[in-house]
């Protein structure tokens, strides 16, 4: 409780009591007896059941609530901006801007700091990065955005040992099924990388890679048993949209948080001559800014057909998605294909 806060409450108070009092000396007659006592009671009185009323129901961490990350981020962000006001031109400051809003999750205002520090500090690798990842989240799609590919190939050329860059491409390239691509990106990656989580998820897509190409893993049935399916879709095309749709068509399944970033958690590609279907998702089937499914309360799953073959919602593509689906050990979800976009 602030001393601003009690100070204003006392004097509240004074002022109900002054409305209460006022009256009563002005009243004559009999009353005038008794009023003395009166005005006692209600100087004590009021104060009293102001203060037990206030302990009852009042909040008094509404006061002065306790500082979140957004709420210091923000803040920091105040400071950035009067930093940028003496000098423009400071890119490190741009930065720092597009990194907070980043983190806030708001991504066009961290795509226009980032911009802003690319045009001052032209070709410089992090600034790069950071905005093909920015790129990527403000796409809501599951594969790199050409720009983001081009910004993080151009990196690499002035930093080859960046972990980042061959990170966000060599997932991309396992999004694409470019599994070769894939392979060669996350073994230079792997080779990069001390042992740890990070190394081992690293191995895991790296598998998966490896697997689409054919090659054997330490995964395989041959090997030991493959990873238990976190997520279990079950996926069906409404018959009424059945003849309005080639078996070469492109079937994307998406996973997102229900209340969370748009950016996908997870993505898996088949082909709708395949439904209906079961699809599985296992715990190394997370998407580039490394977020998982167990990270969230609950998760909404998205069937898109494409007939592009291209992962951004086109018109004309075929969707379907899920109710909120909470999150736990083995999770189930039906999705139905029925809606024309």
């Amino acid at each position: 409780m602030t001393t601003g806060f009690i100070l204003i409450a006392a004097a509240c108070v004074l002022v109900a009591i002054a409305f209460t009092i006022v009256p009563l000396l002005a009243s004559k007659g009999d009353q005038q007896t008794s009023v003395p006592i009166l005005i006692l009671v209600l100087v004590l009185l009021i104060p009293a059941a102001s203060w037990v009323t206030y302990r009852a129901v009042g909040t008094p961490e509404g006061i002065a609530p306790p500082d979140s990350d957004a709420t210091m981020i923000r803040a920091a962000l105040i400071d950035i901006a009067r930093q940028l006001e003496r000098n423009p031109d400071d890119a490190d400051q741009w930065i720092r801007m597009g990194l907070a809003y980043k983190e806030l999750r708001e991504y066009s205002s961290a795509e226009h700091a980032l911009r802003r520090a690319l045009y001052i500090d032209a070709g410089n690798p992090f600034i790069q990065i950071e905005l093909a990842e920015t790129l990527l989240f403000d796409s809501g799609q599951p594969s790199l955005p050409p720009e983001s590919r081009s910004l993080l190939l151009d990196a690499l050329d002035q930093d080859p040992r960046n972990q980042k860059a061959y990170w966000l491409l060599g997932l991309d390239a396992l999004q694409r099924e470019d599994y070769e691509e894939a392979v060669g990106r996350l073994e230079q990656l792997d080779a990069m990388l001390p042992e740890g989580n990070v190394r081992e998820s690293v191995r895991g897509y790296l598998e998966q890679a490896r697997r689409g190409l054919g090659q054997p893993t330490a995964a395989d049935p041959i090997n030991g048993e493959l990873e238990d399916p976190q997520l279990t879709v079950t996926l069906t095309l409404d018959d009424n949209l059945a003849e309005r749709v080639g078996d070469d068509d492109t079937v994307f399944v998406i996973v997102r948080a229900a209340d969370g970033p748009r950016a996908p958690l997870a993505v898996h590609r088949l082909h709708a001559g395949d439904l209906p279907t079961d699809v599985t998702f296992g715990r190394n089937d997370t998407m580039m800014g490394g977020a998982e499914i167990s990270d969230f309360d609950a998760i909404r799953i998205t069937a898109r057909i494409s007939r592009s073959g291209v992962a951004e919602a086109q018109s004309g593509d075929f969707e379907g998605s899920s109710d909120a689906v909470p999150v736990s050990d083995r999770i189930s979800a039906n999705v139905v294909i029925d809606e024309v976009l």
